[in-house]
């Protein structure tokens, strides 16, 4: 496995390399082709606009994607990555929505820290998810976990502890916003100090001591924190699971044998978690996990061509080759698409009024951060 990452970190780089500085984008310029769907791209450019620095997480997916799309887009078109970082990834899709041509021939790449910015209306956001069309999603997972001492209360008195629960997060906008919200479901008392530069940093605070309970993804997980818990200095308390095709919160595949927080509400109180909080969590779930990552075109553009480039992701999520050298990138889950997808991504996009509400006065008053101004 991590001999396949290398790879493809190194294909990333000598690609990344080879494109250099260009910034191209698909314009109007070559004139739509009227003929069979394979012309539509035929001799074509697709610009692919990453809105991550290079080599980042979401940067290495984009580059791995583009490696497989000239094989199963019919007309093996040439893809055109181009990195437009800033803003959590508002700035470049804002470019996208705002600026690239709905030709057929641009498509963007988002993943958690572009959907939750827009779900929470923050006035930086410019583009509207719900007016363009997804053709492939990625999910991913989280485990929460804490020390062996913790783990031995059992749930039930953990969740009693006044004052002993520390957290080191990023932010809460961004993927800790679940985590900090399943601790809400949970009644968890729970100190979050946040600001960490990275879920990396955060991972060492845990092993200095200098928190207790942690998340990290599929990934990091299994590579970073395994390793603690058979050394019997981690223990793992639930996974954050998964969103189903019909929005319940299900157990991730990845981590089977590992309870929802619904499961442990059900222990904890005997009955099911209800609210805002609780409706909040599922949405997040939703928007930061089971729809990960997401490859998109423009709603307006040619019906043609997106439904070309929709085809082309079924094909291509049958290709054995692309299944067996995405396993460290995909963290063994199956790639979304076709009404799958959209369902997941319909759900994502749905937030009642008084649950944003919630959300948006939860964040005020426990760390002080005004939505409306981000």
């Amino acid at each position: 496995m991590r001999k396949t990452f290398g790879l493809v970190i190194a294909y990333s780089v000598l690609l990344f390399a080879a494109a250099g500085c260009n910034t191209i984008q698909a314009n109007d310029k070559q004139a739509d082709n009227e003929g069979s769907e394979g012309a539509l791209y035929e001799n074509e450019v697709i610009s692919f606009v990453v809105p991550y620095q290079a080599g980042g997480g979401s940067d290495v997916f984009a580059r791995f994607m583009a490696n497989y799309f000239p094989k199963h887009i019919e007309g093996s078109p040439r893809v055109q990555v181009e990195n437009i970082p800033g803003g959590g990834s508002i700035t470049g899709t804002n470019e996208y929505a705002l600026s690239r041509q709905a030709n057929g021939r641009n498509i963007l790449t988002t993943s958690a820290s572009t959907h939750i910015p827009y779900i929470l209306q923050q006035p930086s956001v410019k583009y509207d998810l719900s007016k363009m069309t997804p053709i492939i999603g990625a999910p991913t997972g989280g485990v929460v976990y804490t020390s062996p001492e913790l783990a031995a209360l059992g749930m039930d008195d953990l969740s009693k502890q006044q004052g002993e629960l520390f957290y080191a997060g990023i932010s809460p906008t961004g993927l800790d916003l679940v985590t900090l919200l399943s601790f809400e479901v949970l009644g968890l008392d729970v100190k979050a100090v946040l600001g960490y530069e990275g879920k990396g940093p955060a991972r060492v605070a845990f092993e200095q001591g200098e928190s207790n309970i942690d998340y990290q993804t599929t990934t990091a997980y299994k590579r970073n924190v395994i390793p603690l818990v058979e050394e019997g200095s981690a223990v793992p308390l639930y996974s954050l699971g998964q969103m189903n095709e019909d929005g319940d919160l299900v157990r991730d595949p990845q981590f089977p044998d590992l309870p929802t927080i619904e499961e442990i509400h059900y222990d904890l109180y005997g009955t099911a978690p209800v609210g805002e909080a609780w409706e909040a969590y599922k949405q997040f779930v939703g928007a930061s996990f089971t729809m990960q990552k997401v490859i998109w075109i423009h709603e307006d553009a040619p019906e043609q061509h997106q439904q070309l480039l929709q085809a082309s992701m079924e094909t291509l999520i049958q290709d054995e080759q692309f299944m067996a050298q995405s396993e460290e990138i995909l963290e063994n889950y199956q790639p979304l698409v076709g009404d799958e997808l959209q369902t997941r991504i319909d759900s994502m996009l749905t937030m009642s009024p008084e649950t944003l509400e919630w959300v948006s006065q939860f964040l005020l008053d426990t760390y002080d951060l005004d939505i409306t101004k981000l």
